[in-house]
């Protein structure tokens, strides 16, 4: 159990640390957007680059943050019944909604993005439009990293609901 147990404070800290990093992104989106709206309606002078930036820094920050999300149990969650159940039975279904559908999932877009990103990065892609970001591969990369983190906090996830299950004790 010292191994699950070391297993599962290696992933959560690796999500709490990454959260708390992009989470610097929204305040530098709203710098940016700030900047963007000035520009734009007090001097007239938009720019391709600073939208695409807010696109890209809203992107990531929803993406990448996931992981974090599933570690605080932030994710939407359809609760009629579960909020009412014991903590074995929600362990039990969260078991088995992370076996059949997130870990599955998870390794379904991994596997479907890896090429789209290698090709990407094959050709350093950058925006289609003209005065745009020149490093589009750097966002595509985001995809696959999303679904690593969120596949690894499922697995910790799974771990700690096998210790209610088995043990009875919720592991935080």
């Amino acid at each position: 159990m010292q191994a699950a147990d070391r297993l599962i404070s290696v992933i959560d800290a690796i999500n709490i640390k990454v959260g708390k990093t992009v989470s610097w992104f929204t305040f530098l989106l709203v710098v940016i957007t700030i900047y963007d709206v000035l520009m734009r309606y007090v001097f007239k002078a938009g720019t391709i680059w600073i939208q695409e930036a807010e696109w890209h820094l809203f992107a990531a920050n929803f993406m990448i943050a996931g992981g974090w999300t599933l570690l605080r149990d932030g994710h939407v969650r359809v609760d009629l019944f579960y909020a009412k159940f014991n903590p074995k039975t929600k362990a039990l279904i969260d078991l088995l909604g992370t076996i059949v559908f997130l870990l599955p999932f998870c390794a379904l877009v991994i596997w479907a993005s890896v090429p789209f990103v290698i090709a990407s990065w094959s050709m350093l892609e950058v925006s289609p439009d003209p005065g745009g970001l020149p490093a589009l591969y750097l966002l595509k990369t985001v995809i696959p990293v999303t679904f690593i983190l969120i596949g690894i906090q499922g697995i910790s996830q799974l771990i700690k609901n096998l210790y209610v299950l088995i043990k009875g004790e919720i592991k935080s």
